[in-house]
């Protein structure tokens, strides 16, 4: 058993307080530091600390852990406040007049624990966040860690890859990720997107245009086949591409030639294609919106991306990632988020996915008044969300209440098995021992 290394102690301790001689040799070897107790909140919300020391005033117990949770705080008095009053405030200890020895050297003992398992936890989180992060991408849920494996899998061989998911998944991020794991990483990644320009510039921007090939080309340009070389080319949003666009993509991707708007010359494109939709590209197909033939050309590979819903076991390990990012970019030192803050953020059904977190780090990041952000510092209509969420029933057993939800998710997929056991994060296999052990047809 390897013994656990406690680290020294720093301890923050009212001016107005006068600790006995007795109780300070028992934190002699701690780093203490005195301020006045006008100057004490904004030092505990400036610097970090292990422990509080102050008078017997609950209220400003309660100022402390609103600027800062993690201090562990001792009051010391004359009786004024009931201790279990202070306790239920997050008070560490309550001593009055006459201070024990031992019983505060035994509270001292406890805190350095507490404080060497944070330290432990801390460590572990980070390496935790390496682990579970590739190309710059979090996650640790099962299905975002097959995507991990699939990516290392086609990345030296593909051609062409679409990405599927719903808006805000990720999908570029993925398709950077394909690009620098495979051998084209140190060509161009060029990317378009497919419904942000205007019809009649679409050709001229992915094959480029010789000058005077129509009203305003008063030069020859180059487009992004071109540009991208040996690199890799991503269409973002694919399924916006117009009809009459399509052929010419088809062509490029049958027989990897082009020819710039105006130009008689046929150029080769030697880059790779990554595709992104948030559309069901077959369902356009039915509609007649998207042909077949080039939705066949871009699916010869085909990667999906689960909502933020489907894997919330990654959310906590986003958060540190966005707080880590957003400190690194303006300077200003966000330590964590409130427990409460945090079930709110999980309990958030995230119609926006990723990128609507990220924003709404930033943002609470940026309002926040104290080191951590809190329920005050999220959107209201965030608030509102969790507030108007009807719990589960009281009187629903634990079997009743997993039976219903494995349902859900079945309805939501139409009785599709394999994607809804990738949305429980489980095999197909254990899901079909589900469905027989709780008679789910």
């Amino acid at each position: 058993m390897v013994e656990r290394k406690y680290p020294t102690l720093k301890i923050l301790v009212s001016g107005s307080l006068h600790l006995p001689e007795h109780i300070k040799d028992v934190i002699s070897d701690e780093v203490v530091e005195s301020v006045a107790e006008g100057e004490l909140l904004s030092t505990v919300a400036r610097k970090s600390y292990d422990v509080v020391m102050i008078g017997d005033n609950i209220e400003f117990l309660k100022s402390i852990k609103h600027r800062d949770p993690r201090p562990e705080v001792i009051l010391f008095g004359d009786g004024q406040v009931d201790v279990v009053d202070a306790l239920r405030e997050g008070a560490s200890g309550c001593f009055r007049t006459e201070v024990d020895t031992e019983e505060f050297r035994r509270l001292i003992e406890r805190i350095r624990e507490l404080v060497a398992l944070r330290v432990e936890t801390a460590t572990l989180e980070r390496e935790l966040t390496r682990k579970y992060t590739f190309s710059g991408i979090v996650g640790r849920n099962p299905q975002m860690l097959e995507v991990f494996s699939f990516i290392r899998r086609i990345a030296p061989y593909y051609r062409t890859v679409t990405i599927t998911g719903e808006t805000g998944t990720g999908k570029e991020l993925i398709a950077r990720a394909i690009h620098e794991t495979s051998p084209v990483k140190d060509e161009p990644f060029v990317t378009f997107n497919c419904g942000g320009v205007v019809e009649t510039l679409i050709e001229s921007e992915l094959f480029g245009h010789k000058k005077g090939a129509f009203t305003g080309a008063v030069a020859d340009k180059k487009g992004l086949f071109e540009t991208a070389r040996r690199g890799t080319i991503f269409l973002d949003e694919v399924g916006e591409l117009p009809l009459s666009v399509q052929p010419h993509l088809l062509r490029v991707l049958q027989n990897g030639e082009f020819r710039p708007v105006g130009s008689n010359m046929t150029l080769r494109a030697e880059c790779r294609v990554i595709a992104a939709t948030n559309k069901d590209l077959w369902e356009e197909v039915k509609e007649g919106r998207f042909r077949e033939d080039l939705y066949y050309r871009l699916t010869p590979i085909t990667i999906y991306i689960p909502p933020l819903r489907e894997r919330r076991d990654d959310i906590l390990l986003l958060l540190r990632h966005f707080l880590s990012l957003f400190s690194q970019r303006t300077g200003k030192k966000i330590t964590g988020i409130s427990r409460p803050a945090q079930r709110l953020l999980l309990s958030y059904h995230w119609p926006g996915n990723v990128r609507e977190l990220e924003n709404v780090i930033e943002r609470a990041a940026i309002l926040a008044k104290e080191p951590f952000i809190r329920v005050e510092d999220l959107p209201s209509y965030m608030k509102e969300d969790f507030q108007q969420a009807s719990p589960i029933q009281p009187r629903l057993t634990l079997d009743e209440v997993v039976r219903r939800h494995i349902q859900s998710v079945l309805k939501r997929y139409d009785g599709n098995r394999t994607r809804a056991a990738q949305a429980l994060g489980i095999s197909r296999r254990a899901l079909i021992r589900k469905l027989q052990k709780y008679s789910i047809d």
